[in-house]
Order: structure tokens, then C-alpha cells, then sequence
């Protein structure tokens, strides 16, 4: 249940009826829809998510290309869901019968949940600003104000992607910014960074016959590690062995890039060892989310690191 607020009548009703709601989300992607559904199945019903675009839309903006690296499966007899679950009983592999979903199909999934359980989405709606009042807090966008004592962030990643690291990074575009990889013009391509995004726009390339570097500071391709975090996924692994990527893409490990330039209508870039590497095609950032929590930094007490605690 998608809450229109297209005319002023229906602003002033939502701000009548709840100018206090007893939750605030703000995000409607996968955390912000899955906590959704848990304050309602806590019989939570004074609540409303909060979107600057639409249900799904960080997943809706993936390349086409580019697929969940967890699968979704039904897996067993007592009932343990996939990761790619949000909620007790739903899961891709039930109502799409797919495995690794494309990220406009996972959009989908989140809007049929949203549909299912008429979950309150306020979408087109951006935040500029939440207050901390006298423990409540004011959720501020361009056109209302709303209020509760209780806001959950759930805005994402994938929208607030990491552009800097070396000078001439603006030079690169980052992967995330991609609509799809069958656009991309040129032969020879430079990925910065070897997690999932690096490996997965090398794969795709590969896949059309382009070839590719990707460079990474660590070892990613060589962690052997069960945190997500650190290592690359079992999909991407056998990916990797298809014959166009072990023919097409080059790693270069523990090679961290120090600075990227024009030279002659070239692109050069530079390792920390100091070799030159050299395309005439525009290169691929894939280092990447700054992540969102920066907005919403101010509300929370800081690690030593200064990341939000």
C-alpha cells in the first residue's frame, strides 16, 4: 500500500492523522521493507517508510546484468530460508522461481511484500534533515514534517558510492553508475578493486570478448575466509573459471593505485610500485559505498574510528 501524496489534501491528511507515529523507516530497500513487516507481524501499526525514490530503487539501478551472489533456494524440511529472505516465508526462489535474482527482479519481490502485506510507503519523499528533540526525533523532507520517538535508518549503500582514494578518481566512472555493461564502448578496460563489483563488471566485459585489469590493494581472490565481508562469493569463484574471463581478464594483486591521469587523450595509471598501465578507455571504479549513515551520523555516539556506533 503505497501512500500518495501527490496533492496537498493528502499531505495535510497524513499530518493530521499522524503527526506522532510510533516508527519512522527510512529507506525502502530490503532492510527498510523487512523491518517493515516485522513491526507489523509485533502488531506495530502506527508506523510509514520513507523513500527519496521508490520501492527498490537502489536494486532497480544495479547494471542489468549484474546478479545476487547468494542464491535463493528452498532448502530444507524445517523451513530455513535463503539470504535473500526479508521475511519469515518469502523468499525469490518462492513467488519468481529464481536463483540469483537481477536486481530489478529483487525490486519486484520488495513491491509485491510492500503489496502483501500493505505495508504504508511514503516513496518520492527525500529526508533533509531528522532532529533529536528531547528524545524526539523530526523526520524533515522539502514538503512535511513528521515525528516519533523511534527512527530505524535503513537508507543503504549502493546509492552513496565511494569516488575518491587516489587523485584522478573523478576520472574514473564508478560501477554503480552503470546502467548496463553493453553500453560501455572500448576494448581495454581498468577496474579499481577486485571484491563483487570489480570481478562482476570484469566477467560481464570478458563475457562480450573486452578485456580487463582489475586491481586491488589486498588479495581478494585469494582470501580464504567465511566472512562475506573479505571474500568473494562461491558464484563469483565459478565465475571466474568460465573460459572468457581466464582468457580475457588479468588480477593484479597488492597493487594499490596511487593516481590516475590523462596523457595524449590516454588514460595511465599508476601503481604503488610504479608501473604504468595504459587505455584509451575510461576507467572502472569499483571501490565501493560511502554509505548513507554519514547523513545520520550526528545522532549516534562515534566509534574511535569516528564510524557511527
Amino acid at each position: 500500500m503505497v501512500v500518495e501524496m501527490g496533492s496537498d489534501q493528502n499531505k495535510e491528511e497524513l499530518q493530521e492523522k499522524s503527526k506522532m507515529f510510533d516508527v519512522i523507516v527510512v529507506g525502502a530497500g530490503a532492510a527498510g521493507v523487512g523491518v517493515a513487516i516485522a513491526l507489523a507481524h509485533a502488531g506495530v501499526g502506527n508506523f510509514i517508510i520513507i523513500d527519496r525514490e521508490t520501492v527498490g530503487s537502489s536494486f532497480a539501478s544495479w547494471p542489468d546484468e549484474t546478479r545476487f551472489i547468494t542464491p535463493s533456494f528452498p532448502t530444507n524440511s524445517i523451513g530455513m530460508l535463503d539470504l535473500n529472505s526479508i521475511a519469515v516465508g518469502v523468499s525469490p526462489a518462492y513467488n519468481m522461481r529464481v536463483e540469483h535474482p537481477t536486481g530489478r527482479e529483487y525490486a519486484e519481490h520488495l513491491q509485491d511484500l510492500v503489496n502483501f502485506f500493505e505495508l504504508p510507503v511514503e516513496e518520492k519523499s527525500e529526508v533533509k534533515q531528522i532532529v533529536n528533540k528531547d528524545g524526539v526525533f523530526s523526520v524533515e523532507t522539502e514538503d512535511w514534517t513528521i515525528s516519533s520517538k523511534h527512527v530505524i535508518w535503513a537508507a543503504g549503500e549502493f546509492l552513496y558510492p565511494q569516488m575518491g582514494g587516489f587523485p584522478g578518481s573523478q576520472l574514473c566512472r564508478h560501477t554503480a553508475t552503470l546502467a548496463n555493461y553493453a553500453d560501455l564502448k572500448g576494448d581495454d578496460f581498468l577496474i579499481i578493486g577486485g571484491y563483487e563489483s570489480g570481478v562482476d563488471a570484469a566477467y560481464h566485459l570478458a563475457k562480450r570478448g573486452k578485456r580487463a585489469k582489475i586491481f586491488d590493494k589486498e588479495d581478494p581472490w585469494g582470501e580464504d575466509s567465511s566472512d562475506p565481508s573479505t571474500s568473494l562469493s562461491t558464484f563469483t569463484y565459478e565465475r571466474m573459471r568460465e573460459g572468457s574471463f581466464e582468457e580475457n581478464v588479468e588480477l593484479f594483486s597488492e597493487k594499490p593505485v596511487v593516481s590516475i591521469e590523462i596523457v595524449d587523450d590516454t588514460y595511465e595509471l599508476k601503481t604503488e610500485g610504479g608501473q604504468v598501465f595504459k587505455s584509451n578507455t575510461q576507467p572502472l571504479l569499483a571501490s565501493g559505498f560511502v554509505g548513507s549513515q554519514t547523513l545520520v551520523s550526528h545522532l549516534f555516539e562515534e566509534r574511535e574510528d569516528g564510524f557511527p556506533l
